[in-house]
């Protein structure tokens, strides 16, 4: 007993006051920004990881499980409301499908398509890529960057000539509390396309980084100019996949780019970079989309920005951590029945608190 009541008062320390009744297991503290009950403004700007992917969806479920409100804002830019028809269906699907979570999601764009709010620096320039003739290229980084958008940066695409202005961002998340960017993905999936946004030159992830890196803080500086108190959040890259699993031996390579990426963007004021860790030997991918996480990599990224808002006390209150030296442990664990631990179970790739706060087994979605 003793023992038992040590370790509550240490985790009540460390953490904020843990437990309490509900689904969920807890932690709360004081002074953060926004109390319990309150409300949480998002905005995120992202390509087919908002748009294929749940996480935004699964996010907002979590605040509203916790008790905040999430205000549907006008916002003259987002162009979906919910991930789209090609997103897997989740087990849970029904606790979040009536949720309305809008975001700026372009599949296949890069980060340079959201970064500029002129194309006055663009010149023209014979293209190497998928169709000859001179087309616009601008200097990012120090290196030739197409300057139009979409997959590939093709120029016979109708979303070649489309836009994403970080002065429209901006002023469209002028009262937002958080913004969420994850936008910058696909610039480190090039390899696929021939490099022919950048006219066919083969670069390196580190040399991609500094385009990214200076393409982000555009972004992050824009919405900082109209709305300085918001909080933004960069998202890591994904791991790599073969089908439905990780790609054990890429996590270095991953890692790295994610360090260089963090280092860019930390240096801005009011700016965090969110990691996530996606356990080995599980399906968490889909296959339909490959190299697009599953509704379990959905949750572990949304359980990780809900970390991030914590740390950085935006909320009061959020999911109950694990002990770092449980949470490799907990996340492979797939015994669900067996799972006497709250905060396990919620932590488990292959599980999910169910509404009668039963650990059950959590699939990685139908139709993906």
């Amino acid at each position: 007993m003793v023992i038992a009541i040590a370790l509550v008062n240490y985790a009540r320390k460390v953490f904020g006051r843990v437990g309490g009744p509900g689904r969920f297991a807890v932690v709360e503290q004081q002074g953060a920004r926004i109390p319990a009950g309150g409300e949480v403004r998002l905005y995120f700007v992202g390509s087919s990881n908002v748009a294929w992917q749940t996480w935004p969806d699964q996010l907002h479920m979590y605040l509203s499980e916790l008790g905040y409100t999430l205000p549907t804002e006008a916002y003259a830019h987002a162009n979906l409301l919910t991930a789209s028809d090609l997103a897997p269906k989740c087990d849970d699907q029904a606790d979040f499908q009536s949720l309305q979570t809008p975001r700026i999601g372009y599949a296949g764009w890069g980060s340079w398509n959201f970064a500029f709010d002129s194309d006055d620096d663009c010149a023209a320039t014979p293209y190497q890529g998928h169709a000859s003739g001179v087309y616009p290229f601008r200097t990012i980084a120090g290196h030739a960057v197409s300057c139009l958008s979409g997959w590939g940066c093709k120029p016979d695409k109708e979303e070649a000539h489309q836009r994403v202005r970080p002065a429209a961002v901006a002023e469209d998340a002028k009262h937002a509390d958080v913004v969420l960017l994850s936008h910058w993905i696909n610039d480190f999936k090039q390899q696929y396309s021939g490099y022919s946004c950048f006219n066919s030159t083969k670069f390196d992830s580190l040399t991609i980084v500094d385009i990214t890196v200076e393409d982000v803080r555009r972004l992050i500086r824009a919405v900082h100019k109209v709305n300085p108190s918001a909080l933004v959040l960069v998202l890591a890259l994904r791991p790599e996949a073969s089908g439905p699993r990780v790609v054990p031996e890429a996590r270095a390579k991953v890692a790295a780019i994610n360090g260089k990426i963090k280092d860019g963007v930390q240096e801005e004021p009011n700016t965090a970079f969110v990691d996530f860790r996606i356990p080995d030997g599980i399906d968490m991918f889909q296959t339909a989309h490959p190299g697009h996480l599953n509704c379990r990599g959905d949750r572990l990224m949304a359980h990780s920005v809900l970390k991030a808002l914590y740390e950085r006390r935006v909320i009061a209150n959020s999911l109950a951590p694990l002990p770092a030296g449980e949470v490799a442990t907990c996340q492979v664990e797939s015994n669900c029945a067996g799972i006497t631990d709250q905060a396990c179970c919620q932590a488990a790739a292959s599980c999910r608190v169910a509404r009668s706060g039963k650990c059950v087994p959590y699939g990685p979605g139908v139709g993906r």
